[in-house]
Formats: structure tokens, sequence, C-alpha cells
């Protein structure tokens, strides 16, 4: 069905406004969370790290990085970081830009002399927001089976496409435009791009375990790739070479080593005015804001804090580092398999728990109760289904329809210890369930991603 709203009548419900310290610890809520959410998904391994001004507060694995050998998800598990791996080329663009060696609204040419044309009045801040015009991805498919060596060879396949339209006039996602940065970065440091990565990013900001994605034996701190095929999931044998993407999804990483990257925003390593920079709203010439700034989508989670962030999705991998630049928290999760999971969604959940001193109850009250279930189907026809709410006093509960609804058949809930909010266990992730009671029970579940920041419930219970 489409994603449509949905509106649930509560018969009964019994509820009680005094508040009590919760009987369960955060880390606590976090395994039940996380270990229902690898349940539901059924996706081998999940990955969790979680810093705040500066240091790291959680740092856990669940689940399976090798299913075959029953080796366990670590923190530290190196896992294909897909598309976040631009944010690691983004922060080595922040570092030049701190250091005085870059101007993100310079003609790329400075950077990049053997550049052809029509690339070569191209900005940084072009490509890294996406109005570059370069196309997502090469001309050729047998471009993805070489193995790329040098720069040049990247910078060599962005100048066989063709621009798709004037550069800063509209939005279009391009990992290739990626490549060319490394030159970017190697004219602007005067160092071959990945030794400028290695020495001046990884090891000062101690990203020990992120490295070029290559293919390599499998080891007890390295996760193997799954694949969901005919919704089972199977192990992919088969290593897709991504050096034809290295600045913009090539690189393995922890998730461990991406919340201590974005410790570099807090500490003074990238300049507090370059990260404002970077995490400012682009403005098209239409005037719409792409939300997108260098890099960095902009968003804002189910309350209305700020946040910047990037998923990504590739063979073996499904990844997010989601920062809330006020709150200075960073939540990352990467997962050993392609997936379709609502992970910025999941994200921004765990970070609840992190963006309060305390977990409270609203101590609810044992309940069982029938539900009338009214939506809108797939031909736009209002429906009618019939199912349960079920809640503990301790803020654990289900809800249950009879009828098989997208998202909405058997999901346990979880109180997330503050106001309103509750999490959903889906079969998508983790998903944000508001619940009010004054003057009358409503609740309303959010479902949306990174640039949009309409936040509309797609589902409404009463």
């Amino acid at each position: 069905m489409k994603m449509k709203q949905i509106v649930l009548w509560c018969l009964v419900l019994i509820h009680t406004k005094s508040m009590c310290q919760v009987g369960y610890s955060r880390d606590e809520l976090i395994s039940r969370l996380m270990n229902d959410f690898l349940l539901k998904t059924k996706v081998p391994g999940i990955s969790v790290a979680v810093s705040k001004k500066g240091e790291i507060h959680y740092a856990e694995g669940f689940g399976y990085a090798d299913l075959e050998n029953n080796v366990e998800m670590q923190a530290t598990t190196r896992i294909r970081a897909a598309s976040v791996s631009k944010m690691i080329t983004i922060t080595a663009i922040a570092r030049l830009v701190t250091e005085g060696k870059l101007d993100l609204d310079a003609p790329i040419k400075k950077y990049i002399p053997y550049l052809k044309e029509p690339f070569t009045t191209l900005t940084t801040r072009q490509i890294t927001n996406h109005t570059s015009g370069i196309p997502h991805r090469p001309t050729h498919n047998k471009s993805k089976k070489k193995n790329y060596n040098s720069t040049r060879e990247l910078v060599e396949l962005v100048e066989e496409t063709t621009l798709r339209f004037t550069p800063g006039s509209k939005y279009e996602y391009s990992s290739l435009a990626y490549n060319l940065l490394a030159g970017v970065i190697e004219g602007a440091s005067g160092k071959n791009y990945l030794d400028y990565i290695q020495e001046d990013i990884f090891k000062p900001l101690g990203m020990e375990r992120t490295a070029p994605d290559e293919p390599s034996e499998v080891t007890k701190n390295e996760a193997r790739m799954y694949l969901f095929k005919k919704g089972k999931l199977i192990l992919d044998k088969k290593y897709f070479n991504g050096s034809y993407k290295l600045p913009g999804a090539g690189f393995k990483s922890t998730s461990v080593d991406l919340v201590k990257m974005m410790e570099g925003y807090m500490n003074g390593f990238i300049s507090s005015s370059v990260a404002a920079n970077l995490f400012s709203n682009t403005e098209l010439p239409s005037g719409d804001k792409t939300n997108v700034g260098v890099g960095w989508r902009i968003g804002r989670d189910i309350v209305g804090r700020e946040t910047v962030g990037h998923a990504g999705s590739w063979q073996g991998a499904r990844t997010v580092i989601v920062h809330y630049p006020k709150e200075q928290l960073t939540v990352s999760l990467m997962i050993n398999a392609q997936c379709n999971i609502f992970i910025e969604e999941t994200a921004h959940t765990l970070a609840q728990l992190f963006l309060q001193e305390e977990l409270s109850n609203k101590n609810l009250k044992a309940l069982e109760r029938k539900i009338i279930v009214e939506y809108t189907d797939e031909n736009d026809q209002p429906s009618t289904a019939y199912g349960n709410v079920l809640m503990s006093k301790e803020g654990f509960g289900k809800l249950i329809v009879n009828e098989d609804i997208k998202l909405l058949k058997q999901n346990n809930l979880f109180y997330l210890g503050t106001d309103n909010l509750y999490a959903l266990s889906s079969e998508f992730g983790l998903l944000f369930l508001t619940i009010d009671y004054d003057p009358s029970f409503e609740g309303k579940l959010y479902l949306y991603q990174a640039r949009d920041l309409k936040r509309e419930p797609m589902f409404t219970l009463k």
C-alpha cells in the first residue's frame, strides 16, 4: 500500500499521570530495542556508537558480523561505509578550509591543473552540495570493473561524462562527482589524496580502523556482506570493487571511528566557522532550498532539534551518521547487509535516549483493548481493520493489527523515557510514535527521510 495516513480509535486506555523513574537503565533499553530490531528486520548484525561533547558514551555491537562462523558484531567491526564515505572526504575538505589552503568557491581548475573542459569552472561547493551537474554514475558499466590506483584515473572517469544541467542551477545527487574532490585535496594539500586522508585526518582523529575498501580475508574484525533475496537473508559472495568511487563510497570504517571523526567538528580540528559553513542549507537560484550543505544533509528530529548527517547503502552495507550540532551529540549505525531500513529514523530514535539526563516513566497501567483501524488502501479507498493495543506499566507494549497493513501487522512498542515519545519496532527499523493522553488519547506515527523537514505523521492513532 501507499504510505497514507491511518487512523486508529482506541476504545479504552487506562493511564495515570504520575511520573516515576523507570525500572531499567538506558543501556538495558538500548539492548531491548536493538535485539528486537534484529528480530524484526532480520539483518545479521548492527554496530552502534554514540558520542557526546567529545566523549564516547556508548559503543556496542548486536547480532553477527559473520553468521557462518558465529562471529559476533562489535562496535569496532569494520563494515563498508558506503556513501557515508562522502563525509570522510568532506572532513578532509573542511580541514583544508580550516587551514586556509582551500577556497570552497574557487574554480577547481586552481587545484586540478590538468582538468579538462567543461569541468574547470566547477567549484568545490557545487560538487559537495550536488549541484555540479555531473551524473551519479560512470558512463560505462565496464568502468566499474577496473581497479583505480590514482586520483588522475578517478578524474578521467568524470571527464568521460557530460554535464546534465548548468552547474548551480539544481540539485541532483552524484557520487561520481566526488571523484573530483580527490584531485582538489591533492592540489590544496600538496599530498597524495590517500596520504592526506590517512596522515592528516585518520591519524589525528584516532580513526584507526578506517581505510579504503579492498577485498581482504574475513577476520573477526571484518564483517561479511549479506543481502536479501526474495525476502531471505543470504551471504553476498561476489565482491564489487568500489575503487572507481573511492571518495564518495569506497571506504570501510567502524561506528566508533565515525563518531571519532565528528569529535573533530567540536574540538577545533575543524573550526566552528567552517563547520557552520558546511552545515548551511544550499539555496538554488529558484529560491528553493535543497536541505543539503557542503556534503552534509540538513535535517531535524521528531521534536525539532537540528541535525546534520548522511546515510549510505551499497553491497553488504546500510550505514548512517547523525550529528546534533547544538547538543554536540553523534550517533553512528552500521549494518552488514544491503537492506531497506529507515536508518535515519532509527538513529534519531536512539539519540533521544542521550538527549535527556535520565529516563522517566509515565507509569502506564497494564492494558489490553481492542482497536478499530481506518486507513487508505492502495487504491486510495477508505478501509477498516481491527486489532489490539497492549501495554505494560513498565512502558513496553504491542500494536497488533489483524490485517496485513504496511508497517502495522504486529509491532513492539517501547517508551523512550521522556515526554510522549515511543519507538515502534518495525520490519524497516525503529520509527517514532508519539502518544498523548490529555485531553484525549491520540498517537502519531512518523516516517521520514533525511532531507524531508516537514515531519508530518504518516499514521494517526485515536
